[in-house]
């Protein structure tokens, strides 16, 4: 027996099919003339194979063989049995009794060769066997049923994102390779040999999946094209009759799949999910302790995507009482029990940002080196890359259980709902840099992460209010679908990491499917059929004449020709939904969603050169004069006094200048020439060791990456909760090798806000959009004038509150002359919201249906305050929701911010879901009795409690009451006007130019915060429309940041 075979496929040894006769019939019809005798090189034998895998899963299915294919095996185990792997073979049927007798007759004796051979241990677990019946060591793994296998000859190349490098020299060099195609229940993917249980690749159902065939579509008369939104793929499948038994069999599987039958909106590449248990979370504390929680049920395995993970994070505190809850020790656990881990980082510009991925992958991987790590993209400027991030927030549980929002597993985010200001009794809660405020220190060294970076005694930590949620359900098997896309395209991106030993993934779906419109079908181009016993599939009648032999069918009832070879050729015209077109889950009610969707879709098809130009800060004569002088002597452009980094906080891309502040009481630790040489070398042998794995890659084809690629598992998942969902993304060709751009977050965002009949509340990191002007196309803003226009016109009671920063996230003061960055993303924020004629304020104005825009929409930030030894301070909390919630119905919740970065699709990756719940709750909406969804309600209800600072669900129940209303405008007004008091902190409208900033702050009245803290109530305040409306707050010539393209700060 061939013990290298039995250990690569161990869980089969004792693989036992039952195996019986089903049909005979013709390999090729046309070859024959009627009446004329019938070889038995000219017939295809059927047998159908039955095999019980366990107590639960019986599996049968046909194979057709033709008398050669009988002959190549029988030599095959001849040779078996010289190599010792078996020790005797039946007797092969080849007398002359035998070829001189009936079709009918052959098949028994046939029948009887294969029933004999599984009689025998050695032959049934024998590999040339199990390639005869088309198993493999994949066949039973996790499978709803057994379907087509087999070797093909696979042309190489193909993947969409690596075919479009200009660099990619083996685009224009194909060849073909033997590979062992396999067909499973949401997927079409193949592995090196039948006996290895590692696929190569992953082509899923979902999405674009189209399948030619044909010497036109293809080249060869055998061959198959599968085109997905990843690869053109080519196969051939070595005859006409195999090539249209694949086809059929790829068609029967996709009918039968997850995909089919499923409601798709937004132009997702998910559709709705029902039944599923979701849980929202407010600020880190509790969704962190949930994650551990949960981490540690793990049974098979965790993916992990972050823009930053910390791995000494506690996910629990304090931590010197919860020391074990740290990241890398929850995760080595897992690992050191047999559970697999997977993480994926982004790969930051190292000499911008310090967030150090390589210390993440290398802690992680010495504790245990198991986990898998993997850091994307590497950088090209051919194509953009370094300007964007993945953004992706996800922690995905046996495919089953999945965290997504704006989390990172990283320091900065725990919080909670009080938002603390200090931190000084010991076990501290915040240890060592967790203990943070970016706004006067941004992290570095992030590896000596027991330190302070800034002194607790001293100064204000910098709260962050976040949401998240946790998904139970087909929609988490959605997000472990993204995940395992993502992994995938990072293990085959040219420009990405290589690595040896890859491991595919596969999603965890039900074979369970239900009813509901139909989505876009496995395209063909010729109608096929699928017939239980023989089908002759005919590409076009005048090829393959549907002629046969009459006395071969009166010889032969069980070989009787169908009757349709195809099906119309409209029907499957039918089942195809363009994917260029929107798809609503009805018609837009009151704004045209799919224009204003259409103008980000223009921008996908620019190329970067186009969009580097932005609208910089004018030169008048005097500062083209000064440039002219600085560049006659050799000065070039003025060079500030400190290298130049990335905010941490503001989690996107951004290039800042850091702090410039005097301030003797804080302890930084600036990294040296010999700290940076050293963190270079790391970055350069990482760098080198990936390089080498690319070259050997090359050398040795699919076979070197293929252990490492995720794939499908089947898993039933039944009802678990109330809430319908849909996972939507931001994902293009460099994040996710997808050759058309998906952008449904966009999409959702804008159909939402026309869908909303009274009320819209968001809470967002940015507020960017196309009301701002050039560059920025995104449409939120416009989308929201427009629904409010309808509202104005119709008289209609209608309302919307948006939560942001009062800053952005950035190191240093707004007039530090090195703090270009902070105030060109107040200046991009401004044009959207009030400044400039198209502004989402002054197109309101504008209407004459509007008497006041703030009677429709009203902007507000968060700020809190403490005493510090002492010493009253004020910090503003920051607010890093990603949050749309619709008539306290719907909820749109994620990764990505409202500006271009987050929403084009093009740029940054991002992850957001829509929840409705089922389970309702009475309650009042304008007034008037309303069923509002149990999950949006009570997170509304829970967020306006702790930005109010109140306790009484009644006041806030209607968000369109006079009494609410009162309620949040009086206190936001009321706490704006307090900290203006004591603190004369900015942002504010009294500060109308940089210059101000000195005298406004001058007038404190510290004296005052023991008597009047009382009268503070929640974290609200108004948003400042005025602050700085007389300064030019873009780049101007003289800082490095004017050579960034403008489509870096939107």
């Amino acid at each position: 027996m061939n013990e290298s075979f039995l250990r690569q496929t161990r869980y089969l040894v004792t693989f036992k099919p039952h195996i019986s006769k089903h049909s005979v019939g013709l390999f090729d019809e046309t070859l024959v003339k009627p009446g004329a005798p019938i070889s038995i090189y000219r017939l295809v034998f059927t047998f159908e194979v039955k095999y019980q895998h366990d107590r639960d899963h019986n599996f049968d299915w046909f194979i057709r063989r033709t008398f050669c294919e009988f002959q190549e095996l029988h030599q095959n185990l001849l040779k078996e049995i010289s190599r010792g792997n078996m020790l005797t073979v039946p007797l092969f049927p080849d007398g002359e009794q035998f070829l001189s007798s009936t079709p009918d007759i052959q098949l028994e004796y046939l029948e009887n060769y294969l029933l004999a051979l599984t009689g025998q241990i050695d032959a049934c677990n024998n590999p040339e066997f199990w390639s005869f019946l088309e198993v493999s060591a994949l066949s039973f793994d996790g499978a709803s049923k057994k379907r087509k296998e087999g070797y093909v000859l696979k042309r190489t190349g193909g993947r969409i994102s690596n075919e479009r490098r200009c660099f990619n020299c083996s685009k224009h060099f194909k060849r073909l390779q033997k590979r062992w195609m396999i067909i499973r229940d949401n997927m079409v993917g193949y592995l090196s040999t039948h006996i290895r249980d590692t696929l190569h690749e992953v082509l899923m159902f979902k999405g674009r999946f189209e399948v030619e065939y044909g010497l036109k579509e293809t080249g060869y008369e055998d061959g198959i094209r599968i085109i997905t939104l990843r690869r053109d793929f080519i196969f051939r499948a070595g005859s006409i009759l195999k090539r249209n038994e694949w086809v059929e069999s790829i068609q029967e599987a996709y009918n039968q799949s997850e995909w089919h039958n499923e409601i798709i909106r937004y132009e997702s590449s998910f559709p709705v999910r029902n039944n599923n248990y979701v849980k929202w979370y407010i600020d880190a504390r509790f969704y962190f302790n949930e994650v551990y929680e949960t981490l540690k049920r793990a049974q098979r395995e965790v993916f992990i995507s972050d823009w930053w993970l910390s791995p000494e994070l506690y996910l629990k505190r304090p931590s010197k009482k919860f020391d074990y809850s740290q990241v890398c020790e929850i995760l080595g656990a897992l690992a050191d029990r047999g559970v697999t881990v997977y993480v994926h980082v982004y790969k930051e510009v190292s000499l911008a940002l310090t967030i150090n991925s390589l210390h993440t992958k290398n802690t992680l991987q010495r504790r245990n080196p198991n986990i898998r790590v993997v850091r994307h993209p590497h950088r090209s400027a051919v194509g953009g890359e370094f300007l964007w991030t993945h953004h992706e927030k996800i922690v995905c549980i046996d495919q089953e259980i999945a965290f997504i929002g704006g989390l990172d597993l990283c320091y900065g985010r725990m919080d909670t709902n009080e938002h603390l200001l200090t931190d000084l009794q010991e076990p501290y809660f915040w240890n060592g840099i967790d203990y943070s405020n970016v706004r006067i220190a941004d992290f570095s060294e992030v590896a000596n992460h027991e330190r302070d970076i800034i002194d607790r005694n001293t100064h204000p930590r910098m709260p962050w209010h976040d949401v998240a949620l946790k998904v139970v359900g087909k929609a988490a098997a959605d997000i472990g679908m993204h995940f395992i896309e993502l992994w995938n395209h990072v293990m085959t991106d040219i420009t990405g990491a290589y690595y040896k030993n890859k491991d595919l993934l596969q999603p965890n779906y039900s074979n369970n499917r239900r009813g509901g419109k139909k989505r876009s079908v496995v395209e063909m181009s010729r109608p096929i059929s699928v017939n239980s016993s023989l089908s002759f599939l005919k590409e076009e009648a005048k090829e393959e004449p549907q002629s046969i032999s009459e006395s071969l069918e009166s010889s032969c009832p069980a070989m009787q020709r169908s009757k349709s070879h195809g099906f119309p050729e409209n029907l499957f015209q039918e089942q195809i939904r363009e994917r260029g077109t929107l798809s609503l889950s009805g018609p837009s009610r009151r704004i045209n969603v799919a224009e204003l969707d259409k103008k980000i879709e223009e921008e996908n098809n620019q190329s970067i050169d186009t969009a580097i130009h932005i609208d910089r800060t004018p030169l008048d004569s005097n500062t083209k004069k000064a440039v002219n002088n600085l560049i006659s002597k050799g000065g070039g452009i003025i060079e500030e006094s400190t290298d130049r980094k990335m905010s941490v906080v503001g989690d996107q891309l951004t290039v800042v200048s850091p702090l410039r502040k005097n301030t003797q009481s804080i302890v930084l630790s600036p990294i040296t020439d010999h700290q940076r040489q050293i963190r270079e070398k790391l970055e350069a042998e990482d760098e080198a060791k990936l390089q080498k794995e690319l070259e050997a890659d090359q050398e040795e084809g699919d076979e070197a990456f293929s252990k490492n690629l995720l794939h499908p598992k089947m898993k039933e998942l039944g009802q678990t909760g109330t809430c319908e969902c849909q996972v939507l993304r931001s994902a293009g060709l460099w994040s996710l090798g997808l050759e058309h751009t998906e952008h449904s977050i966009h999409t959702a965002y804008l159909n939402l806000i026309d869908q909303a009949d009274h009320f819209i509340y968001i809470e967002n990191q940015f507020f960017i959009s196309s009301t701002a002007g050039n560059p920025v196309k995104n449409q939120i803003s416009q989308a929201l004038v427009e629904r409010i226009k309808c509202a104005a016109k119709r008289k209609e009671k209608f309302k919307v509150i948006v939560v942001c920063p009062l800053l952005p996230g950035f190191e240093g003061s707004i007039n530090d002359p090195g703090a270009a960055v902070l105030r060109v993303q107040l200046h991009w924020e401004y044009q959207t919201i009030c400044r400039g004629i198209n502004s989402l304020y002054e197109q309101l104005k504008s209407d004459e249906n509007i008497y006041d825009p703030l009677e429709y929409i009203r902007f507000y930030g968060l700020r809190t305050h403490d005493m510090l030894n002492d010493t009253p301070v004020t910090e503003i909390v920051y607010v890093h929701s990603k949050l749309m919630i619709i008539d306290d119905d719907i909820v749109l919740m994620g990764s990505a911010n409202i500006n271009d970065r987050s929403l084009l699709g093009s740029n940054d990756s991002e992850i957001a879901m829509i929840i409705s719940d089922q389970k309702k709750k009475q309650s009042i909406m304008n007034g008037q009795p309303k069923n509002k969804s149990c999950f949006a309600y009570t997170l509304r209800i829970s967020l306006f409690k702790e930005i109010l600072g109140i306790d009484d669900e009644a006041i806030i129940e209607d968000p369109l009451s006079e009494a609410f209303d009162e309620l949040m405008w009086s206190t936001a007004s009321s706490n704006t006007a307090l900290y203006k008091h004591i603190f004369r902190c900015y942002p504010d409208n009294e500060i109308l130019r940089i210059s101000d900033i000195v005298g406004f702050e001058s007038q404190a009245q510290m004296n005052d915060y023991v008597v009047l803290r009382e009268n503070f109530k929640g974290f609200i305040v108004d948003f400042p429309m005025d602050f700085l409306r007389d300064e030019d707050l873009r780049i101007s010539i003289f800082h490095k940041e004017y050579y960034i393209p403008d489509v870096n700060f939107v």
